[in-house]
């Protein structure tokens, strides 16, 4: 072989290399929870209690160059064997895929039973057939989160299989950075953001005022949220650190409005501190002040405030008829409503629009001191509108005209006998 042919075979043997080279830049990273590839510990329905057995919450599970990590919704996320073989059973939660350094997603697909999820991740990052359950782009991190993630019958997921191609980052790949972040010092400034700006929240001694199924209700010194992202509080934890969110869409209509925080793609406690079982402050606020927006998500106190039930619902009125409801939304539970009805009680509980009227969700309900009602007299609404304990304005009614009963004046209830 003479010089130049060697050159030639040298030639060959590189563009052959830099061909496999470029091949090998593509590659697929199959999690195949079916047949269980990759050895995790696998829960029955006999453990369906234990909620330790067969658990993945909070694992980085790696295969080939990228990592899971699985966010807990409604209840753990978990490896399930069933008659029908093995899945990961997802209640609501996120899913969480990282490609290594330097490297990019560009394209994952599920197979899946029963399962219901949306894309949930800054702009930029590629496009999700909802369908065909297979999303496409170019991103170092995508996060998938299950629909009303609070709700596990609606959103009980059972995934098979997840492929996940990834390949060389590039000039147009996605990456999250601090820099797409709005530093928020606290609650006040996130809610002065546009809807769907991306925010780095600090949070200093931030109260949960409570949970249930749509959100869970954060407030601090200067302001009260209610936040509809995948995060597993309790009541009464105090929160301290930094978490990531996007300004929610307020919610309800122009009159009543919720501001909210959504899930971002970088939403975790993992920057947080949870101190369990402290002392909530709740807000004393006068019964005719109560239903304003500015009360919204706030933990408040109403004193001498009377319990009626017109109807199937519990309500205190303010003295222009105002209603509002009282439910106990967040299963709070340690008082019965019914034995206080007629009553004068002192109600501390979360403030909110329920569908159609004003609502406290409430946490503590107790008798005041207090508890005669008054005799309605003349002289008593000589200046005053009178209304039904059902909220009906009666005017300056003539007392004499008036069958006997429960009435309320100046947010008092009082007794015509």
């Amino acid at each position: 072989m003479n010089f130049s042919t060697k050159l030639s075979a040298l030639a060959l043997m590189a563009g052959a290399m830099m061909t496999l080279s470029a091949q090998a830049a593509t590659q697929e990273n199959v999690y195949d929870f079916a047949n269980n590839n990759l050895g995790l510990e696998v829960a029955t329905p006999a453990d369906w209690e234990d909620a330790t057995k067969g658990v993945i919450s909070g694992m980085e599970i790696r295969q080939g160059d990228v990592v899971l990590t699985s966010v807990d919704g409604a209840k753990v996320n978990r490896m399930w064997r069933t008659n029908g073989g093995v899945q990961y059973l997802q209640v609501g939660g996120k899913l969480i895929i990282t490609a290594d350094e330097g490297r990019a997603i560009t394209s994952v697909t599920f197979d899946v039973q029963n399962y219901k999820f949306y894309l949930e991740a800054q702009e930029g990052n590629g496009s999700l057939d909802d369908v065909n359950y297979a999303w496409t782009g170019n991103a170092t991190s995508i996060t998938f989160d299950n629909e009303n993630a609070a709700n596990e019958y609606s959103t009980q997921s059972l995934l098979l299989a997840m492929t996940v191609v990834t390949d060389d980052a590039n000039s147009d790949t996605y990456s999250p950075d601090e820099d797409s972040y709005v530093d928020c010092a606290n609650i006040a400034e996130f809610l002065m953001l546009e809807v769907g700006t991306a925010a780095k929240l600090t949070l200093n001694n931030a109260q949960v005022n409570g949970t249930y199924w749509g959100g869970t209700f954060i407030e601090d010194a200067t302001a009260a949220v209610q936040v509809n992202a995948s995060i597993t509080v309790n009541r009464n934890d105090l929160l301290n650190g930094v978490i990531y969110l996007k300004r929610g869409q307020d919610d309800f209509d122009e009159e009543h409005i919720i501001p909210t925080a959504d899930n971002d793609a970088k939403t975790s406690l993992d920057e947080v501190i949870i101190t369990p079982n402290a002392t909530l402050v709740p807000t004393l606020v006068g019964i005719d002040e109560l239903a304003d927006n500015s009360n919204m998500s706030k933990l408040v106190k109403v004193d001498n405030v009377i319990i009626t039930k017109p109807s199937r619902f519990y309500f205190i009125t303010a003295s222009d008829g105002e209603n509002i409801q009282l439910i106990d939304q967040m299963n709070v539970g340690g008082y019965d409503l019914e034995a206080f009805i007629d009553k004068k009680v002192t109600v501390t509980g979360v403030f909110t629009w329920n569908m159609m009227r004003w609502a406290i969700f409430p946490t503590s309900v107790a008798e005041s001191q207090d508890t005669g009602l008054t005799d309605l007299t003349e002289d008593t609404a000589a200046s005053s509108d009178v209304y039904t304990i059902t909220g009906i304005n009666l005017g300056q009614a003539e007392i004499n005209s008036l069958p006997a009963g429960f009435y309320i004046v100046n947010g008092k209830k009082l007794i015509k006998r």
